[in-house]
């Protein structure tokens, strides 16, 4: 009796895994996507500018990358961690050419 109901529960648990799994892909396709339209319409400025935060500059490539660490909690929160994750993958990958200077945080040069 107790080996059927452990097996039982283990196959509640892992159809709620799979559960959490596909709402987190879902979710990452989402982000994916919200990450294609913030990036195309960057890249279609002319001159995009540059972002400085605390007069240092600030990658889109490092805050994805930053981003894509939320997907340590997919189990816990499967949506959000999904929607944040697509999103920094998108970042990331639209600024890979600057990943040497992701984590520099250069000062803004005035003049």
């Amino acid at each position: 009796m107790f080996f059927r109901c452990r097996s039982q529960n283990k196959t509640r648990k892992s159809q709620a895994d799979k559960e959490s799994a596909d709402k987190n892909k879902e979710a990452f396709r989402l982000g994916s996507s919200i990450a294609k339209l913030i990036t195309s319409s960057w890249n279609s400025q002319e001159n995009p500018g540059k972002i400085y935060i605390f007069n240092r500059r600030v990658h889109h490539g490092g805050v994805g990358a930053l981003l894509c660490l939320s997907n340590l909690f997919s189990k816990s929160q499967p949506i959000p961690s999904g929607i944040l994750s697509g999103l920094g993958e998108g970042l990331a990958k639209d600024d890979y050419t600057d990943i040497d200077s992701w984590f520099t945080f250069d000062k803004k040069a005035y003049g």
